[in-house]
């Protein structure tokens, strides 16, 4: 495998995410890019516990509750970087399915069309995309994506912090790392970009163009920041990132 397979990856990831929070349980665009991960609580403890039965107030079923969670989490700031009036937005694909195709993943990613076919290719024979029964959208199989995360990318794509430079918070630093787990201090981490908000030390990302990919996607820079944190991970860090990430993807 390569990394831009686990660029792709997370990407086909945050699309199923995306779509799995549509009102309707349909392939539609929804919230504007909310998903689970966006959803959780304020107060989420990601630690493993044994839960007999939820509360009566945390539950979906309850429209309150979960019209809050929503407006919460679209008010929540999670970009880490300023606006750039020279270069244009990328326009999201009109129809929910349009976004699955080599075109629409190519631009969004920074990648060529054949690099993403044959990123396919590679993640199919490796067992990490299968065709959905319904739809025939490709999707990732992301128990076993969060499996290598957690066991194999650091040893394949190790990352060591560089100089301090400006750049978009990753790791740590990162906004949905950042809400659930409070930094003890020093240097933070960031992907290079002279856009981004923060200073901090340098950390090569796990594909050159992520730091572009994730400006239009708020769920794929929750992802790829917890990538990072266990990548880079303490104990504490990997453990909290794998348990989010857990939870992000609906696992």
């Amino acid at each position: 495998m390569k990394s831009q397979d686990i660029l792709l990856m997370y990407k086909m990831a945050s699309l199923h995410a995306q779509e799995e929070v549509s009102p309707t349980g349909r392939q539609t665009v929804a919230w504007g890019g909310l998903s689970l991960i966006d959803l959780l609580p304020d107060g989420y403890t990601p630690e493993l516990k044994f839960i007999t039965s939820p509360p009566a107030d945390e539950s979906w079923d309850n429209i309150e509750v979960a019209v809050k969670r929503i407006i919460d989490a679209d008010s929540f700031k999670w970009e880490g970087w300023g606006a750039d009036d020279d270069i244009p937005q990328k326009r999201a694909a009109a129809k929910w399915e349009d976004r699955y195709t080599l075109r629409s993943l190519a631009e969004s990613l920074g990648l060529s069309k054949s690099e993403i076919s044959n990123s396919f290719v590679r993640c199919r024979e490796a067992g990490l995309v299968t065709n959905d029964y319904e739809t025939s959208l490709p999707k990732v199989n992301r128990l076993a994506l969060l499996k290598i995360t957690e066991h194999a990318l650091k040893y394949f794509f190790p990352v060591k912090p560089g100089a301090l430079v400006r750049g978009i918070p990753t790791g740590f630093a990162s906004p949905v790392l950042s809400k659930h787990l409070k930094s003890a201090g020093g240097n933070i981490h960031v992907w290079p970009d002279p856009h981004g908000t923060e200073r901090g030390q340098a950390v090569e990302p796990i594909y050159k163009t992520v730091p572009e990919a994730v400006k239009n996607d708020r769920t794929l820079y929750h992802y790829l920041a917890l990538v990072d944190s266990i990548r880079l991970g303490g104990p504490r860090e990997t453990s909290v990132a794998i348990q989010l990430l857990k939870k992000g993807m609906g696992l």
